[in-house]
C-alpha cells in the first residue's frame, strides 16, 4: 500500500505544481481563440509617445499621462468587440499595469522598431499609417501586394512600433488607446484590397 501511495502522491502533485505555474494564455492564444487580428490592450485617451516593447516581446509599455507602465501579454484575457465596423479583441477588464522607469522604457525603445507612420518586419512585411485629413488607415504590404486593413472615421492613429520578435504591430488611436495586431496573420489572410505596383 505504500508504494501505490508513493506513487500517486507525484501524480496528483504535478497537475497542482503545472496549475500554479501557468501565466494565462498568451496574447496569441486569445486572439486566435476570438478569430480576430487586432484588440485594444490599453484602453486610454492619455496615452503620450509611441509604445514600446520589451526584449523577449512578452511586455508592452505605454506612457500614460506622463508616467510608464507594463502589460504582461501572457496574462490576457480578451472579449469581442468592435471598432470601425471591424471585429477586434479588447480586454475584459481594466488591465492590470505595472509601473515602469523612464530607463527602462528608453532602453526597450532603443532595441524596438517605431516609426510615426511606417515600420518593416524582417520577413519583410511593412506597415503603413496613411492620412487622410482627420482619418487613418492601416496598410500592410509585402512586395507589390498591399492591403487596406482598416480605415478610421475621424480618428488620428499612429506611433507604430514593431514588436522585437517580429509578430505584433503596437499603434496608438487617440481616442482609444495601444491597439495590437498580429502582423504576420494579417498578412497571410488579407485580401488584396489595392494592389500597387513597385
Amino acid at each position: 500500500m505504500k508504494l501505490v501511495l508513493i506513487v500517486l502522491i507525484p501524480l496528483v502533485a504535478m497537475p497542482l505544481l503545472v496549475a500554479e505555474g501557468q501565466t494565462g494564455d498568451s496574447l496569441g492564444d486569445e486572439m486566435a481563440k476570438l478569430h480576430v487580428h487586432t484588440v485594444l490592450l490599453v484602453p486610454s485617451q492619455a496615452i503620450d509617445e509611441f509604445p514600446v516593447w520589451s526584449p523577449n516581446s512578452r511586455f508592452l509599455g505605454a506612457n500614460i499621462q506622463g508616467k510608464w507602465f507594463k502589460f504582461d501579454t501572457t496574462k490576457v484575457q480578451l472579449r469581442e468587440a468592435t471598432w470601425h465596423g471591424q471585429r477586434i479583441g479588447a480586454v475584459r477588464s481594466k488591465p492590470d499595469l505595472e509601473p515602469m522607469t523612464s530607463e527602462e522604457a528608453a532602453k526597450w525603445a532603443k532595441l524596438g522598431q517605431h516609426g510615426d507612420s511606417e515600420v518593416k518586419a524582417r520577413s519583410g512585411v511593412k506597415a503603413e499609417m496613411k492620412h487622410d485629413e482627420l482619418s487613418s488607415s492601416l496598410v500592410i504590404s509585402h512586395g507589390s501586394r498591399s492591403s487596406v486593413i482598416w480605415k478610421s472615421d475621424l480618428e488620428n492613429c499612429g506611433a507604430l512600433s514593431l514588436s522585437p520578435n517580429g509578430s505584433y504591430l503596437a499603434y496608438i488611436c487617440e481616442t482609444n488607446g495601444v491597439l495590437v495586431m498580429d502582423v504576420e496573420q494579417v498578412h497571410q489572410n488579407a485580401e488584396p484590397a489595392q494592389q500597387s505596383a513597385r
